[in-house]
């Protein structure tokens, strides 16, 4: 399913060696839609299928939104992301089959990298959490 996004201003690279150096030793974990959970011991989330979910305000203390969006900014789903801090340590490595991932991750900087379950090429980006509020981290795929 797609939905569209608005104004995204991007910081995009490729990172070919990012799923496979993580993938064999630490597969990723299926997150259900539309509820809490917990990835590698970060409280987590993955939704953002309609506009009812996307307005939830159960999602608004999470600080941290990935979306993941196609070259035309329609949402995309069926997507595997990974977490890491700046310094390169794994946060958290999940497969999602919204367009968000959510997650409350302490204050820092992080790396995410995302690519879609179909195939094709990843895609990474930097994000700093900040102390109150959410930011928000997006990855653009080409249309497949």
């Amino acid at each position: 399913m797609k939905r569209s996004l608005t104004g995204l201003t991007l910081a995009l690279c490729l990172t070919a060696p990012a799923f496979a150096a993580d993938s064999d030793q630490n597969p990723a974990q299926v997150m259900p839609i539309d509820r809490k959970t917990t990835v590698q011991g970060v409280e987590a989330a993955c939704t953002g299928l309609g506009k009812a979910e996307r307005d939830n305000p159960a999602w608004d203390p999470f600080p941290v939104r990935i979306e993941f969006a196609d070259s035309k900014s329609e949402y995309v789903t069926d997507v595997e992301v990974r977490v890491a801090t700046a310094k390169g340590k794994p946060v958290a490595h999940a497969s999602c089959g919204a367009p968000w991932v959510l997650l409350k991750l302490p204050p820092g900087d992080y790396r995410v990298f995302g690519r879609l379950l179909v195939g094709g090429p990843e895609r990474s980006t930097t994000f700093k959490v900040p102390r109150t509020g959410q930011v928000r981290a997006a990855l653009t795929f080409p249309e497949g």
